[in-house]
């Protein structure tokens, strides 16, 4: 019983199974393998029929393409030498698919290997890729062509499309033609590339207005437009098969279709994927075609089909979701689609927070693509950052609702950070640079206002500095610089900032600070510090120099002093003054 359950298991499972035995050389080398058991997903996946595989060798009586078959022995050599289970991508030619690999040893000399289909996910992403980056570009049929017959598994393929107010169609690229094929059809004087089709209502009646049409061989709906004899010496010599006519939609509107030929033996595969290709290639060319036509007043005038996007989400007017896709879900983090349907994107709190639910309803409301970057965390915890593009849905020019499309520009948005942060960051001392007091420090100072904190700012010198460098050196001028600033971070919290603004001076800023007790007792605490005998080495005699260092430091007040930085520098270079005409070496707070 149990074992019926497990083949009739195996039998079923979407994912691909095999079972092997490792087979040794006399120095237990792993050479090659033996095929013991397989499924009918693996039979799918990589063409191989169970028969012709089962207690057979791959290297030795299934492969012709022997370096090929070495590189899967010194694979799973891997596997069974270590004890390893490994993970990996490969995409097939012969199923046209793209595959996720897991491989893990059973025993001493057997291992399992597992096949997941990842054709969807990698063809949606290189399509979005397309869709992203070809959006105001001309047209490139060939590439489509190509998609049509990766999707597909197709031999060879067709596009053809309407003309413009007209029934007849337009050869307007073929792909996988080889040499031979071309020479063949340049001795029938047939130049298929730029052939215009007349209407034919006898190819409407045999598509019975179905979008994807198979027939056993392309002579079935050529019709006359070929002669039929030429059209069965190219299917016998070229060993042709079946052949698919797939109609391209932009909504109830045909644009034009794709003719698919197979080599025999072969059919049409991924079905599902190839119609979602369909409609978003319809949408693609329709919205292109009117892109050139609407190009000088609607330059900002993006669809769904030309965006493409990875992550794609539609909403009614009431902001209820009507569709999310999948990579939508994986972005947002969440669990399932019917979660997802649960949020209102016009009510949903943390959305209104950080005014996404009040760009979707101007989106709505004023007919307007709105293009936005936002930080968001999900109800599911998922912390990321997004762009996020709004387009108006529209139905007989009334608006009922809206297109959303979402890309996760988290990685972008770090690097953009990091590039900043090496931007305002001083290569001596690792301080902020002056550029700072323009970015970071503005922005602090824009959070002092905000939250009504308290928070200080202390301007510093080093006494004397020029006597250190003419005396000691610049190389030890630099090394006190480093030494005082390493110093004064060890001091600091996270929120606030030492920048230095050239030469010996710098600017320390203490956020939140509370009071002017607390800010005495900071600056106290900083200029103890970092005020004393300096032990430096010198590169020169390979010994070391000691100097006492002194400094001077005046602080003024957010936002008692001012509430600029230019404002509150001065005041804090006042104190800097009364210090410097006292005798230097102490601190001041402005009064």
């Amino acid at each position: 019983m149990n074992g019926n359950i497990y083949k009739e298991a195996m039998k079923n499972a979407s994912c691909a199974f095999a079972y092997h035995e490792a087979v040794f050389d006399k120095n237990n080398k792993m050479t090659d393998y033996i095929f013991i058991d397989v499924n009918e997903a693996f039979e799918e996946f990589t063409g191989m029929k169970k028969q012709d595989v089962i207690n057979k060798r791959l290297v030795r009586d299934i492969y012709d393409n022997k370096k090929d078959a070495q590189k899967w022995v010194e694979i799973y050599g891997q596997v069974i030498a270590k004890n390893e289970i490994i993970e990996f991508e490969e995409y097939s030619l012969v199923s046209r698919r793209n595959y996720h690999i897991k491989a893990y040893r059973v025993g001493k000399t057997h291992f399992v290997t597992l096949f997941t289909d990842k054709t969807f996910e990698k063809k949606m992403s290189e399509l979005s890729k397309y869709f992203r980056t070809n959006r105001s570009n001309d047209i490139d049929y060939e590439e489509i062509t190509k998609f049509a017959c990766d999707l597909s598994g197709a031999e060879y393929a067709a596009l053809n499309l309407f003309k413009e107010n007209d029934n007849s169609l337009k050869t307007v690229s073929i792909y996988g033609l080889n040499s031979n094929i071309k020479k063949e059809l340049d001795k029938l004087g047939i130049d298929l590339i730029g052939k215009n089709w007349d209407y034919d209502p006898q190819r409407d009646k045999k598509l019975k207005g179905s979008d994807i049409t198979c027939f056993d061989k392309i002579s079935d709906f050529s019709g006359d437009v070929i002669a039929n004899e030429t059209m069965q010496n190219l299917e016998k010599n070229f060993n042709l098969g079946n052949s698919v006519l797939a109609k391209i939609r932009s909504e109830e509107k045909i644009v034009g279709d794709f003719v698919l030929v197979f080599k025999k033996e072969s059919k049409l595969k991924n079905r599902d994927l190839f119609l979602l290709y369909l409609s978003q290639i319809g949408q693609f060319l329709e919205q292109t075609r009117l892109e050139k036509s609407l190009k000088a007043s609607q330059r900002r005038f993006y669809t769904l089909a030309e965006y493409a996007p990875i992550g794609f989400i539609s909403c009614d007017l009431s902001g209820e979701v009507t569709y999310a896709n999948r990579k939508l879900l994986e972005i947002m983090d969440s669990p399932s689609y019917e979660a997802t349907k649960k949020v209102n994107l016009l009510e949903f709190s943390k959305l209104r927070e950080i005014g996404f639910s009040q760009n979707l309803a101007e989106c709505m409301e004023k007919d307007r693509l709105i293009s936005f970057e936002m930080p968001y965390k999900s109800t599911w915890g998922k912390q990321i950052w997004v762009s996020v593009h709004f387009t108006p849905s529209k139905e007989n020019d009334l608006i009922t609702g809206a297109n959303i499309i979402v890309d996760d520009i988290t990685d972008k948005k770090k690097n953009e950070n990091e590039l900043k942060e090496k931007a305002s960051r001083d290569s001596l001392t690792r301080a902020y640079n002056r550029y700072a007091l323009d970015s970071v420090m503005l922005e602090r100072l824009n959070e002092s206002k905000d939250r009504h904190l308290t928070s200080c700012i202390s301007v510093l010198d080093v006494d004397n500095f020029k006597y250190i460098n003419d005396t000691y050196g610049h190389k030890a001028g630099d090394d006190v610089l480093k030494y005082l600033a390493a110093r004064i971070k060890k001091e600091l919290r996270e929120e606030d900032l030492i920048i230095r603004t050239g030469g010996d001076e710098f600017v320390i800023y203490l956020h939140d600070i509370k009071n002017e007790k607390n800010a005495a007792h900071f600056i106290d605490r900083i200029y103890s510090k970092i005020t004393g005998n300096y032990r430096i080495e010198d590169n020169a005699s390979e010994n070391f120099l000691s100097f006492d260092v002194g400094c001077s430091i005046g602080a003024s007040f957010f936002p008692r002093d001012g509430e600029t930085v230019k404002t509150l520098m001065a005041k804090a270079d006042e104190a800097l003054y009364k210090v410097k005409k006292n005798g230097k070496s102490g601190y001041q707070i402005l009064k």
